[in-house]
């Protein structure tokens, strides 16, 4: 079997082919998988589709639905639609494809279970994301005023001024394709005009052009949209590694189809292969670390009924992914082994 550095370096060297990379972002990547095995999996999507095809092959013929594929206990944060009302679920579609839906659980399970300070022992955690899914009945995210269970652990807002003016920091650019542009003004308040600069955020994206537009509308109100070059999907580079039947196959419909079904953030759109979307000092995640028990828990079923949610926009595929079902202790099983592997590829790629 493949060591993960051969594996990571056969990656970057594909998706260098792809896109242009940040080589200095990219290096901060490395640095971020050596920290701790929960950053190590976020970082690492690409990795975690061949090792789950070689230890799990199993997981990948279930049904296949739309995916987030990248899916971890970070992966989720709050919004405003188009009628500015606040909502919650995932928010990073970065690697949405369409395949397994007991790939999306697993990995939610294991990152649960890698993550620091989260206080649930690993059979709860399995058992929580696997309940919380099945009783789930997809549709809308989460509206955080009918969400007194979330609300409360929502950070405050960051000062406006401060926040918009940290985004800055980063050095001034003129590289945005002008399709991009274009497509962030026109996602964000009226005579929006802004300067753009390098933007870092995140582990797995890491390396991946990344800017942020930053002004003030015709109102005087300060706006920022975030432009980030995404690529292929990682599983496309998986498909040229493993020849186990189910990985997970690009959508090209699955971002309208997802967006559209769980109300997504008005401030966001695709163009070319850029990601836009928008950064507001109330646009923010809820961290999983440091939670008492009941909150953890009540969060994490939040997070297993936010992933039925991007399921079942294909209602059709939901109803066959949900009537399959596994057993309790397959999923321990499945979840203790996929930990292990991250455990070791972390412990070798250090």
């Amino acid at each position: 079997m493949a060591e993960a550095r051969e594996l990571t370096a056969d990656y970057e060297a594909w998706l260098a082919r792809q896109i242009p990379l940040d080589r200095s972002a990219l290096r901060d990547k490395h640095r971020e998988l050596a920290h701790d095995e929960y950053r190590f999996l976020r970082g690492t999507y690409y990795l975690w589709l061949v090792r789950v095809a070689a230890e799990a092959p199993e997981v990948l013929a279930r049904a296949p639905v739309p995916l987030v594929g990248d899916l971890h206990v970070e992966n989720y944060g709050t919004w405003r639609d188009r009628a500015q009302v606040r909502r919650w679920g995932v928010d990073d579609l970065d690697e949405l494809a369409r395949g397994s839906w007991l790939l999306d659980l697993l990995r939610l399970a294991v990152s649960a279970v890698l993550a620091p300070h989260l206080a649930l022992a690993d059979d709860e955690v399995c058992d929580t994301v696997l309940a919380s899914w099945h009783t789930a009945t997809p549709g809308v995210a989460v509206d955080l005023r009918d969400a007194p269970h979330l609300e409360p652990l929502v950070p405050e807002f960051a000062d406006p001024e401060a926040f918009y003016t940290s985004l800055t920091a980063g050095r001034a650019v003129d590289d945005v394709p002008a399709a991009v542009v274009a497509a962030a003004e026109r996602v964000a308040e009226q005579g929006w005009r802004p300067a753009w600069h390098v933007h870092e955020a995140g582990t797995g994206s890491l390396g991946h052009r990344r800017r942020v537009g930053v002004g003030r509308a015709f109102d005087g109100s300060w706006h920022a949209r975030e432009a980030k070059q995404l690529g292929p999907p990682s599983c496309v580079w998986a498909a040229t590694r493993v020849t186990t039947p189910g990985v997970p196959s690009p959508d090209e419909t699955a971002y309208g189809e997802v967006t559209g079904a769980v109300r997504g953030p008005a401030g966001a759109a695709r163009v070319e292969d850029w990601q836009v979307r928008d950064l507001a000092p109330d646009v923010v995640r809820i961290q999983p670390e440091g939670r008492r028990h009941h909150d953890a828990r009540r969060l994490l079923e939040a997070m297993a009924r936010a992933a039925a949610d991007v399921h079942g926009a294909d209602p059709t595929a939901w109803a066959t992914a949900h009537d399959e079902g596994v057993a309790d202790h397959d999923f321990r099983a499945l979840v203790a082994t996929m930990a292990d592997v991250v455990r070791r590829d972390f412990a070798g790629h250090r």
